[in-house]
């Protein structure tokens, strides 16, 4: 009697420590898919400079190089603009053509940037654009400061806050005689979930899309590639549930693989063949895709993520030039 009474007390004991380590693994689970969600999602307090600290090599010299070319950018004539979409104050910057008998003369460059970027990180596009004789349109995306909103939205939910941005500039400047959409690695995101959308305007003539994603879904996986197999399948489950839960996300919403599925506008797909944060094969898969009769792949050899224009240089721009020459033709 006495051990039928112990191995009950043991066995419930047991029982118990079990459960308080299911219950310790699923709590750790879950605050690690909230800590991905979190990070993913939080949004720039700050409209902090460019950022050196800490930056070594090409990727120093990267961002040296566009802190400068912001200086010189903000000499030019130049707007701030500002705007309400669905109760969030957003702004952009706005930088009228300053060659008005060049090439391009007449078009707008809509210059996106990417996740918990500046918009001014991208001023040395911006100032090749304008030696082009292209106007150019630089949003802030909502969750990057200063424009309002609480999350980073990652290219999904609202990329429509570029297209009213477009029409805005119709409103301000008059139409331009034609729109390029430059997004870089979550801007390219944007422009791909443009790429598709029936409601894109028929004066967005080229889009030009550097390191983005093909699914914020794969991308999510692949950020977390390192973790051991259960505790990445079960964190990546609540992460994706605080996503559908806090965002609003649906597995049916938009994604960049399934827009340029859809896509009829001229679409350029860059990606540096060293990309570790987003995998090169995104951007393969982006361009198998894509159903645009006009549309190409520019692999860059030695660039990591973001890297390409760095890399290749006057190169770069002689592709992406000649490129927009041709869909225009």
């Amino acid at each position: 009697m006495f051990s039928f009474v112990a191995m009950s007390i043991g066995l419930k004991v047991l029982l118990y420590a079990l459960a308080a380590l299911l219950l310790a693994f699923l709590t750790y689970v879950i605050l690690i898919g909230f800590s991905l969600f979190r990070y993913a999602t939080r949004r720039t307090e700050e409209s902090a400079p460019l950022n050196t600290a800490g930056a070594t090599g090409d990727i120093l010299k990267r961002n040296e190089n566009a802190e400068a070319k912001k200086d010189h950018l903000l000499t030019l004539p130049h707007e701030l603009w500002e705007m309400r979409q669905d109760q969030v104050t957003l702004y952009a910057h706005y930088f009228p053509a300053i060659k008005k008998d060049a090439v391009f003369a007449g078009a707008t460059a809509v210059l996106v940037h990417g996740w918990r970027d500046v918009h001014f990180s991208r001023s040395p596009a911006a100032m090749v654009y304008l030696d082009a004789g292209f106007s150019v349109l630089m949003p802030i995306l909502r969750g990057h400061a200063p424009s309002g909103g609480k999350r980073i939205d990652l290219g999904c939910k609202k990329r429509g806050d570029i297209l009213s941005w477009m029409e805005k500039l119709r409103e301000e400047q008059g139409a331009p005689s034609y729109f390029v959409l430059d997004g870089l690695s979550m801007g390219a995101a944007n422009v791909l979930n443009l790429s598709g959308d029936p409601d894109l305007p028929s004066d967005v003539k080229v889009i030009l899309a550097d390191c983005g994603y093909a699914s914020l879904i794969e991308q999510g996986r692949w950020m977390i590639r390192g973790m051991k197999p259960v505790i990445r399948q079960m964190s990546f489950a609540f992460t994706l549930f605080f996503f559908f839960t806090f965002m609003g996300y649906t597995r049916s919403d938009a994604t960049p693989i399934r827009q340029v599925a859809k896509a009829k506008v001229p679409l350029m797909i860059i990606h540096g063949l060293e990309d570790n944060f987003v995998p090169t094969k995104m951007g393969e898969t982006l361009y198998e895709a894509c159903a645009s009769e006009q549309k190409e792949l520019l692999l860059v050899e030695g660039a990591k993520h973001a890297m390409s224009e760095f890399i290749l240089g006057e190169a770069y721009w002689t592709r992406k030039f000649a490129f927009i020459k041709k869909a225009l033709s």
